[in-house]
């Protein structure tokens, strides 16, 4: 069956809602098994005009699926919702797939995009892009991948504003041209310029008519604030954060000096688990690439890779905040003195003040805070005397980390969260 999408003229306004995603549907591993395992199923729903659900390609943890598997992402209309084609019930409200009786617990699924498909005879179906599949219902403790709907990169960035860049380069040449009068000024001054061109940009975006209806929806105004925090940043870099490394030098090269006399500490020394040791390799790896970041949020996007990277193990993978504080101290110290990074104070200050369009209360705030809280744990020399496996003062740390977590809140967020209910 030849499928068409019915949003494929190009408009630029709709490559910028969906760019972001990084998802073709006509790509996407579960789509097409569907198509070639079920056609039959791909007949009815074009005929009855239903409704297939396609996992994002992030959430896939298998690559292959049974025939009668599929019956669960085939939805018919009903008179008061929907029923999957094996009979389970299924409503769709506020931009959520809500599972229902025939499932094995209720459920919401966030739904991240739609689109509507023809096939070869004209008859329109709709493509639900979910979150997740519908058989993984997470636990509390478990993490959902990162979600898709967050901008990974650069690349990413530019693509999701596409054209609505250049409206942009304007405002971000003004303030290089203004930085070299101002550059002797104070870090607040700094945070506050910085937030006034965030704000300029946003602003700038927004009198579109039709990004301005585009970010009514919540989904959207949170990746437009992302996609103008990082490009902004990107084009400010090396003016910032060398301004930051100026300030924190002295910081930067007192802590080095304790983390070096610290190399001869091992992961028993710091009370590594075993089932962590396999991964801090690769979180090595990852971390390796904090200083190549160019904006707070894709720092701290690279540390949150750190830490799920070193925190995993062989049964399944946890958020950062169902860690154990005790294994997370240990793993985050080991990376913190056995990576060659010589700026760790230049990092975090850059990404404490000059991060704005993320949530103060969400992971990426739990994990800064807990490097910050373990880069103080080390600067206070609690590791001076470790080597027994068991580490000094822990209830420090824990204190520390509550409090820098509490404190994650910027005026910038208050401000568009008014702007956004305006």
């Amino acid at each position: 069956m030849k499928l068409v999408s019915e949003q494929s003229d190009g408009d630029p306004d709709f490559q910028l809602l969906m760019a972001v995603y990084d998802e073709n549907i006509l790509k996407n591993p579960f789509y097409l098994a569907l198509e070639k395992q079920r056609p039959d199923l791909c007949s009815r729903v074009a005929e009855i005009h239903g409704i297939v659900l396609v996992p994002c390609c992030g959430s896939l943890a298998v690559s292959s699926y049974s025939d009668s598997q599929f019956e669960n992402y085939v939805l018919q209309p009903l008179e008061d919702g929907y029923q999957t084609v094996d009979g389970k019930e299924v409503r769709i409200q506020d931009r959520q797939v809500l599972l229902g009786s025939g499932f094995p617990a209720p459920a919401s699924i966030p739904i991240l995009f739609d689109e509507t498909f023809y096939n070869d005879q004209e008859q329109s179906y709709s493509i639900l892009c979910i979150s997740r599949p519908v058989e993984v219902e997470p636990s509390p403790g478990e993490l959902s991948p990162p979600p898709p709907y967050c901008l990974k990169s650069l690349e990413e960035v530019r693509e999701f504003l596409g054209r609505h860049a250049q409206k942009l380069d304007k405002f971000i040449h003004g303030f290089c041209q203004a930085f070299k009068e101002q550059e002797r000024k104070g870090l607040r001054h700094h945070i506050d310029s910085v937030n006034g061109l965030y704000t300029k940009c946003l602003q700038c975006l927004l009198r579109d008519s039709r990004l301005k209806l585009l970010a009514k929806q919540e989904l959207q105004m949170t990746l437009l604030k992302q996609a103008v925090e990082m490009y902004v940043h990107h084009g400010i870099h090396d003016l910032i954060f060398n301004f930051v490394g100026t300030l924190e030098a002295s910081q930067d090269a007192a802590f080095n000096k304790t983390s070096r006399s610290l190399q001869e500490l091992q992961q028993k020394d710091l009370g590594v688990k075993p089932e962590f040791s396999i991964n801090l390799s690769r979180a090595k790896r990852e971390l390796s690439q904090l200083n190549q970041q160019t904006s707070p949020l894709l720092k701290l996007f690279c540390l949150r890779r750190v830490a799920l990277t070193a925190t995993q193990t062989p049964r399944r993978t946890v958020s950062i905040e169902a860690v154990c504080a005790d294994d997370l101290l240990s793993v985050v110290l080991y990376l913190l003195v056995k990576t060659e990074i010589p700026n760790w104070m230049a990092n975090l200050s850059y990404i404490r003040n000059f991060c704005f369009s993320h949530s103060s209360k969400d992971e990426l705030s739990y994990c800064l805070s807990t490097f910050e809280a373990a880069v103080e744990y080390i600067n206070l020399g609690k590791l001076q005397d470790t080597g027994s496996g068991e580490l000094n003062d822990k209830a420090l740390f824990k204190e520390r980390m509550s409090l820098l977590y509490q404190s994650a809140a910027t005026p910038i967020h208050c401000l568009f969260e008014v702007s956004s209910r305006n």
